[in-house]
């Protein structure tokens, strides 16, 4: 009778088996996914805005916010030699990784039209969190998996960014920072007009955010490019990348009265 027993276990064992063989075979492109080639648009535009050099409150300074101050040129660490003006935006949605079963994953979509850009515009992405002990996400500056965006232009430089002033590095490891938009309270305890960045230690939060030019390599990297329009994806890996998400836009050079920068988001449902 062991011996029965013993046998039907081992016949159940295997049938277990290849039934989560079959499952992984149905789901597994989604759950590891190599690529994000199926996609599908979800309906309305989360951020849709036209920015002046006015929306760069922040600078001249070398370093953008973590819990260590992080450079803001990509694959750079802190360089006190250069000077960037930075603009926050609020993309009003984020994208979501994990489990297909229990959620609905997606990634943001972000389309941006620069006007008399001048010097260098680097792009990178925060994620916000009001979940207790969780830090802010940001995509990782140097080393594996670093990514960002750059555009460069060729308008003549500004004399001045006159509502700019710099950023001071926090001893508590968070950060008060306003945001550009013009938009509605925040129904989440967020304001109108200040968004809230917390680190927990060196390396909290980096690697969980990501910009990719394209779909086929959905980590990213990171890309240069002159074309003064175009389109780039922030993604999510490692769990919850949080409830909002912040763009940060830098430039290196002071931009001239002219500048404009139009910046439309839209989440892009995966599975």
């Amino acid at each position: 009778m062991e011996f029965r027993a013993r046998v039907g276990l081992v016949f159940v064992l295997i049938g277990c088996f290849l039934g989560g063989m079959v499952i992984l075979d149905m789901v597994g492109d989604t759950l590891f996914p190599t690529s994000l080639g199926q996609t599908e648009l979800v309906p309305g535009v989360f951020t849709d805005q036209v920015f002046t050099k006015a929306g760069f409150l922040y600078g001249p300074q070398p370093w953008r916010p973590s819990y260590n101050p992080l450079g803001i040129d990509p694959g750079q660490d802190v360089l006190d030699n250069e000077s960037w003006f930075l603009m926050f935006i609020d993309a009003n949605t984020t994208p979501v990784s994990g489990n297909p079963m229990v959620k609905r994953l997606g990634i943001v979509r972000v389309t941006y039209n620069f006007t008399s850009l001048s010097g260098r515009a680097v792009f990178h992405v925060y994620g916000l969190t009001n979940r207790t002990g969780v830090p802010t996400r940001t995509n990782r500056q140097t080393g594996i998996r670093q990514c960002a965006y750059v555009v460069t232009g060729d308008a003549p430089a500004g004399s001045s960014m006159p509502a700019a002033s710099p950023l001071r590095v926090s001893g508590t490891h968070g950060y008060t920072v306003a945001v550009s938009n013009n938009q509605v309270a925040d129904l989440r305890s967020m304001t109108a007009t200040t968004r809230q960045m917390w680190f927990s230690g060196p390396l909290s939060g980096q690697g969980a955010l990501h910009i990719a030019a394209n779909l086929t390599k959905p980590m990213g990297g990171i890309t240069d490019t002159t074309n003064l329009n175009g389109t780039f994806y922030i993604t999510a890996t490692g769990g919850d990348a949080g409830y909002d998400t912040l763009l940060l836009v830098a430039t290196d050079h002071p931009q001239p009265d002219d500048f404009a920068l139009r910046i439309r988001t839209e989440f892009v449902r995966t599975s």
